[in-house]
């Protein structure tokens, strides 16, 4: 527990130190203010946005998990340039329990702020518990970008390019909702494509939620999982 908040503590004034980070910080208020008060003036003025009240709100969740992901995978980069990852070859603590460790804040905050979207937002009206998982599906974005970026860019640079490479393909399931297209179904391989389903059952009220949702959750973890096993592999090697 001491290793775990004293791990917090330092990524938490890493995230202040650097002004990039600090601007990312105020993203959830962004997301919270554009949710429930400037949608609701746009659909005011042109009534045919709300019928993209729903995946604005996906869009919502989804990036304020993103946001996270990318304050830690950059303080993993960080340190990857500075060799400081090396030390995990010496300390006495597993690889698991320190990605875990550093990533438990940005899940905690990510479902947090999923959660306070979807029941305050006024865009849709769920089920408490309904809101728990979807919030929940919706934060595992944070762990995974972080892995991404961690186990793949060498530097901040590539991660960077790596960042909006990323962005861009957790968004795309997205164009389901907007172009007639079935091909945009292959896009079932990334796993928002499937909280996105499952956000859009929650709403029409289908029991086919609890299949799209779990779906989800078993392709985030499971890829999760790889890449940690990638990341565990280049640290202790």
């Amino acid at each position: 527990m001491k290793f775990f908040l004293s791990l917090s503590m330092n990524d938490l004034r890493s995230t202040f130190r650097d002004p990039v980070f600090k601007g990312l910080l105020f993203f959830p208020f962004i997301s919270y203010a554009i949710i429930a008060w400037v949608l609701p003036a746009v659909i005011g003025r042109w009534p045919v946005v709300g019928d993209y009240a729903d995946i604005i709100l996906m869009w919502a969740c989804l990036q304020s998990s993103t946001m996270f992901g990318f304050i830690y995978g950059f303080l993993f980069l960080e340190e990857k340039e500075e060799n400081i990852n090396q030390a995990l070859r010496v300390v006495p603590v597993s690889v698991l329990y320190f990605v875990f460790s550093r990533l438990f804040i940005g899940i905690v905050v990510s479902f947090l702020v999923s959660m306070i979207l979807f029941r305050f937002g006024k865009v849709v009206n769920l089920p408490l518990a309904i809101e728990i998982l979807l919030s929940l599906a919706y934060s595992l974005s944070a762990p995974l970008i972080t892995l991404l970026l961690a186990a793949f860019a060498r530097n901040r640079i590539e991660g960077m390019v790596q960042m909006k490479i990323v962005n861009i393909l957790l968004i795309l399931p997205g164009l389901i909702y907007f172009l007639p297209y079935k091909v945009l179904h292959f896009t079932a391989l990334i796993p928002t494509y499937w909280v996105f389903r499952a956000t859009e059952q929650a709403i029409d009220g289908s029991p086919l939620f609890y299949l799209f949702f779990s779906c989800g959750l078993i392709l985030h973890l499971l890829i999760i999982y790889f890449l940690n096993r990638k990341l565990e592999t280049e640290v202790t090697s």
